[in-house]
């Protein structure tokens, strides 16, 4: 497996200096709940219907007691225990040999979502410096780079990990030592591994957390709709029932929304038009954004869905602002409306040509799309590169292409730069050949390097059912209170929600989240989204650019 090197045994200003090591492989994973037996993997932690195809791979892992630690923002534990893991502080259990000259000591692994069941691309891992804090990730507001996010020191570390998962600490501590996984504010830490000195020290694969109680999780808003049910996505990539709250309450990292007969949390609907982008500080208060589609213009909820511009100027500065400040914004299909006027349709700014209205390829068949893997002017893309790589990897690709259903034709051209596409219909396809699915833009606009602050990213895929239309096989979303088909595809699996199915003829109405969503291995498109879903949520990688250390 190709692994981008790094220095070793040196002193980095920023994490510490590398050191080489001792002793076995097992891990005790920090946090209460996160702390699972192997034999609870993919059952979730809170009552839910588990996590879809979870607990690949990671028998013998999760072997602390349920008592020890406390997560990421927990109390303390004994010196015995895992002292210091709740907040992030030193942990006193900690004996670990620095690297000397002639150590050919390493640490290896893979690291895979929260479900344990796909590889994740773009991860660092590193051994954390015993006094070193681990910063409060909550507390840290939306911004340029990951420098924050970072401890002051750790004393090892891996490159990013490859499009397999793979990661390869060189020259790593010996003795026992503690591991941390960590993409943005994705974070989850690992005491009690044994590293055997001058042996390559391979350790069981490792996993972001489901939940907080397992480490630490980004703030993700969804607004969701009547035509998609993203909301529904990170329910099957493995993050617990319990991280879902509606608006901005505290509590959990996924924060519900409610657009334009989208569903709901039980709490009740908090609307998207009056509590998410009615002000830059509510849309400020979120790592990333994701607006679900509609099925119409997007209005996000408000009563003026007849108007043709239903989303103003003021909400689409709001958003542009957002971006530029570090924020991450994923846009699905109706959503358009955020782009064809106002700012990002602007001088340098404009993004793409578009052409309103559904634009309806066929909903009854699925055609093939393609993964850019260069530039429009030829330069190597290496994250498109990787997205290829990755999706035929967990075998989501036929043919080398990826099969998309529900495709759609509003983006007549990209504006490239500022746009990057990533996912474009195949020249086949005839009633639209290669029409772009899935773009982004780097924000601030026209940004290089670590100048990059966040990303807006706008796509036409949708998870899987889409009004009266659904994937053949596939359960569908919120199915009917009577236990029938919804959308006519397989029965539901969410249980009986009142949800009445789609409108005839029309958009969805909206059904309890997460109860009402089905746990289904992922589609090849839903695939795509989930890569971009974490994607958008790292460190982010400017386009162009090789994966590098934060």
């Amino acid at each position: 497996m190709k692994i981008i090197p790094i220095s070793a045994c040196i002193t980095i200003a920023l994490l510490g200096s590398s050191a080489c090591g001792k002793s076995g492989n097992e891990v005790r994973a920090v946090g209460g709940a996160g702390s699972l037996p192997a034999s609870s993997a993919g059952s979730g932690t809170d009552g839910a219907s588990g996590r879809a195809g979870g607990g690949g791979g990671e028998a013998g892992l999760d072997t602390a007691p349920a008592s020890a630690g406390s997560g990421d923002h927990g109390g303390s534990a004994s010196a015995t225990e895992e002292a210091g893991t709740g907040g992030g502080g030193a942990s006193s259990v900690a004996s670990f040999k620095q690297c000397m000259p002639g150590d050919t000591t390493t640490i290896s692994g893979v690291v895979l979502d929260p479900a344990g069941t796909n590889p994740l691309y773009n991860v660092m891992v590193y051994v954390i410096e015993p006094s070193s804090q681990l910063p409060d990730l909550d507390g840290v507001p939306i911004g340029c780079g990951c420098a924050q996010l970072l401890p002051t020191k750790v004393l090892a570390k891996s490159a990013p990990t490859d499009v397999s998962g793979h990661f390869e600490i060189p020259c790593a501590p010996s003795g026992t030592v503690s591991l941390v996984v960590q993409t943005g504010k994705w974070r989850r830490r690992y005491d009690d591994v044994k590293v055997a000195l001058n042996e390559q020290n391979v350790v069981p694969n490792l996993r972001l957390p489901a939940n907080s109680s397992e480490g630490s999780l980004p703030n993700i808003a969804i607004s969701t709709g009547g035509a998609d049910s993203f909301e529904c996505l990170p329910l099957r990539i493995g993050i617990s029932a319990s991280e879902y709250v509606a608006g901005s309450a505290s509590g959990g990292h996924i924060h519900i929304y409610t657009g334009t007969r989208g569903a709901t949390p039980a709490q009740g609907a908090v609307q998207s038009f009056k509590t998410l982008w009615d002000s830059q500080a509510h849309l400020n208060e979120h790592d990333v954004v994701i607006l679900s589609c509609e099925g119409e213009p997007a209005t996000g909820g408000s009563p003026d869905a007849t108007l043709d511009k239903p989303i103003d100027s003021t909400a689409q500065q709001y958003l542009m602002n957002y971006a530029n400040a570090g924020g991450r914004v994923l846009a699905e299909h109706y959503h358009y409306v955020w782009f064809n006027t106002g700012p990002f349709a602007t001088g340098a700014n404009n993004l793409a040509t578009w052409t309103s209205g559904s634009q309806i390829v066929d909903d009854t068949q699925a055609f093939p799309a393609e993964i850019d893997t260069t530039l429009s002017n030829g330069a190597a893309f290496p994250e498109g590169a990787a997205f290829a790589q990755w999706l035929a990897n967990i075998s989501a690709l036929s043919n080398n292409q990826l099969p998309v259903w529900f495709a759609r034709a509003n983006v007549q051209a990209l504006v490239e730069p500022p746009s990057t596409e990533w996912i474009h219909l195949a020249d086949s396809v005839i009633n639209a050949r290669s029409a772009p699915q899935l773009f982004s833009a780097d924000m601030p606009v026209g940004a290089t390097g670590s100048s990059v602050c966040g990303r807006v990213a706008y796509t036409t895929l949708h998870t899987g059912t889409l009004g009266n239309a659904v994937i053949p096989g596939v359960p569908v979303d919120y199915p009917p209170a009577s236990g029938g088909s919804g959308g006519g595809g397989a029965g539901g699996v969410g249980g009986s929600t009142g949800f009445p199915g789609p409108m005839p003829g029309g958009p969805s109405q909206g059904g309890i989240v997460p109860s009402g969503c089905a746990l289904h291995p992922l589609t090849p498109q839903e695939a795509a989204l989930e890569f971009m879903f974490f994607d958008l949520s790292s460190c982010l990688l400017p386009i162009g650019e090789e994966p590098r250390e934060p």
